[in-house]
């Protein structure tokens, strides 16, 4: 969780964002342009058109590296999710296998710690409520291990609780995972690295056109938007609880589901 302004805003104002930068540049590109159109007889004069085609080359190799990364890094998250609702589910009913009272036990804790587990959209957007988040998660993990050693002196371990520690592992590695996954975040210097490299190929791009004394202002207004969309997107897959993409706890709610239904809660 980044506590920084393109985390922090909502979408919308960061492309507002997005297209004043990429506007402004296109837009000083081409009044530039039509300074300098009396030195130069057209846009292919001094390489003009190698600059701009070697800028857009550039551009799309970054926009596709950047957009595969974050693509990779939401794979990454909805795979989280996954293991760890598999292990909260494999350990919910691995335990119903001991005898009381270390039965029931620890799997009122694992279900508590199951609902500190999913979360509703937009409910996690700062850096402080993902601290009070992670925070109110440990204080419920921190049961769970005192709970298991429990169950295991009540009598004289066997094959099912050695199972039953395997599974509680399980779910205590997948909170790492998770955790991992979660802070795993495009470096900010990339993603405006990404913002001046499309803001410069469009300023030469306004720029050949001002030498050429014309441009189509509703095509690049059309390819602003069309570069802005891309890299909210790639902003976007950084922000799993907040936006358009965002990472389905539905897994883990259908898990809560099963153990609140066989402990009748």
């Amino acid at each position: 969780m980044e506590n920084a302004p393109l985390y922090i805003l909502p979408l919308w104002v960061v492309g507002l964002i997005f297209i004043s930068i990429l506007t402004i540049a296109l837009e000083a590109g081409f009044r530039v342009g039509l300074i300098r159109r009396a030195h130069w007889k057209d846009a292919d004069s001094g390489g003009g058109a190698l600059v701009l085609t070697s800028m857009f080359a550039v551009m799309g190799l970054v926009l596709a590296f950047t957009y595969g990364s974050g693509q990779t890094r939401f794979d990454a998250r909805k795979n989280a999710v996954m293991i760890e609702a598999n292990a909260l589910g494999t350990a919910f009913h691995r335990a119903d296998l001991v005898a009381e009272p270390g039965r029931t036990e620890l799997r009122t804790i694992l279900l508590d710690y199951a609902r500190t587990r999913a979360f509703e959209p937009g409910t996690v957007k700062t850096y402080e409520q993902f601290r009070a988040v992670v925070k109110i998660t440990l204080n419920k993990m921190e049961l769970i291990w005192p709970a298991t050693k429990r169950m295991i002196e009540q009598g004289k371990p066997g094959p099912v609780e050695a199972s039953v520690v395997a599974a509680i592992n399980n779910v205590l590695d997948a909170h790492t995972i998770r955790m991992t996954a979660v802070r795993d975040h495009l470096p900010r210097i990339i993603m405006w690295m990404l913002v001046f490299v499309v803001a410069a190929a469009l300023a030469v791009a306004g720029y050949n056109a001002g030498i050429q004394g014309r441009m189509s202002r509703w095509r690049m207004s059309a390819f602003v938007l069309v570069l802005t969309t891309l890299m909210l997107i790639i902003l976007d897959f950084d922000r799993p609880n907040d936006g358009l993409v965002i990472v389905s706890n539905k897994s883990i709610y259908t898990v809560i589901e099963q153990m609140e239904a066989e402990l009748g809660r």
